[in-house]
């Protein structure tokens, strides 16, 4: 049985006045209490929802008396239909939500005041209760069901739309690519970056309503519109909290292969510790170690090559002598500065590049060799002077 077959239709002609003042308190309500509907109800759209809460309540009152359900096939659809609207604009299921608990706050507010001023009993003042609560769950109920379908329809959409885009079909198919994002809505812009954002165990990301993302697994594939602008990493950074993000180089659309395999290298180099682990490695930043280890056959072969003087330290020494060394080319041999990138007494350096030089002879002095040497060791990090001698 529905909590209104228990309601007279008298009520319902006492409550009909109110429907006015209830239909513009929730608009206000609305707008005041969910921040995603502020602007909108200022637009266009203020007039719909008016309309649209003054159809659903005026429906309410005409089920006083009767055991029909709140929604028949013809509105069941049409309130599907409102969810999947407020999902293609861009508000969340939350928002959509909160409107509706407003909705329902705010009639109950209005009626029962009414329904009291004209003395209903209170066993018909707890059945308008449970009427309007019931009620409302219905229509929300039926709209989040549209939200979710469209949600979930628009996501696999997106992500289609990614995977066309790391596979090269900006390049072999534009028109379908086109498509592909006049479906779900977004621009196309004329350059753009693939970032790899490893993701934490049942961690859901949020990225901005302009980035598409492509969920696999343990990691996301997002496509960013051109990552250098203003204020872009920072929004990264808030978007992807809690995770790394390794962003490609800046390209044409058609490029985007290019800019995914950038960012996986630069992802490895991090790994290797060849590029600093920060919250967003950008690939543009790192492009000559890049450049460096674009083959790593020959990079090993080259490091076992131009290192092979420190072999016979122990591991401990020998680390230390690498990066004394390292800080020294990339400081051109200023002992006083290198001392102090690497937190060590000026005698301390001079030691140890007296004993480089013991090590590596003339190659130390050799543009050729300095160069393969600086190849290898890469840009030194700050601070780690490490031992004593």
């Amino acid at each position: 049985m529905q909590p209104w077959s228990r309601l007279t239709t008298q009520v319902a002609d006492v409550l009909r006045p109110t429907l006015p003042t209830v239909v513009q308190a929730t608009v206000v309500e609305i707008a005041r209490g969910v921040p995603a509907y502020s602007g909108a109800l200022d637009s266009d759209m203020g007039p719909v929802v008016t309309r649209g809460t003054e159809i659903a309540l005026s429906r309410l009152l005409d089920l006083f008396g009767t055991d029909h359900p709140a929604l028949n096939v013809r509105s069941g659809r049409f309130y599907r239909r409102i969810g999947a609207i407020e999902s293609e604009q861009g508000r969340s299921m939350a928002a959509l939500l909160s409107a509706y608990r407003i909705g329902a706050r705010v009639a109950w507010e209005h009626m029962s005041a009414r329904a009291v001023e004209a003395g209903v009993s209170t066993e018909q003042l707890v059945g308008l209760a449970e009427s309007i609560f019931v009620y409302i769950d219905e229509l929300s109920g039926a709209s989040v069901q549209g939200h979710a379908s469209h949600a979930g329809l628009r996501g696999v959409r997106r992500s289609r739309l990614v995977e066309l885009l790391v596979e090269g079909a900006a390049l072999t198919d534009p028109v379908g690519v086109q498509e592909a994002a006049d479906a779900v809505g977004w621009a196309i812009p004329e350059r753009m970056a693939v970032a790899v954002v490893p993701l934490p165990p049942g961690r859901e990301p949020t990225p901005p309503p302009e980035v598409l993302a492509l969920i696999e697994d343990d990691e996301a594939i997002a496509i960013l519109p051109d990552p250098s602008g203003p204020g872009r990493r920072r929004s990264l950074e808030r978007s992807w909290a809690g995770s790394q993000v390794f962003v490609g180089t800046v390209r044409p659309p058609a490029q985007a292969p290019i800019s995914l395999a950038h960012a996986r290298r630069v992802q490895r180099l991090v790994g290797q510790g060849r590029v600093p682990d920060t919250r967003v490695v950008a690939a543009a930043d790192h492009l000559a170690e890049m450049v460096v280890a674009a083959d790593v056959d020959l990079l090993g072969e080259l490091e076992e090559r131009v290192l092979r003087p420190l072999n016979g330290l122990p591991a401990g020494k020998r680390e230390v002598m690498r990066h004394t060394l390292a800080v020294w080319l990339a400081l051109q041999g200023d002992r006083q500065a290198v001392a102090s990138f690497l937190h060590v007494h000026p005698q301390t350096v001079s030691y140890r590049y007296q004993r480089l030089q013991e090590l590596f002879g003339d190659d130390l002095a050799d543009p050729q060799q300095r160069l393969a040497l600086q190849l290898v060791l890469g840009v030194p990090t700050q601070g780690s002077g490490g031992g004593s001698g």
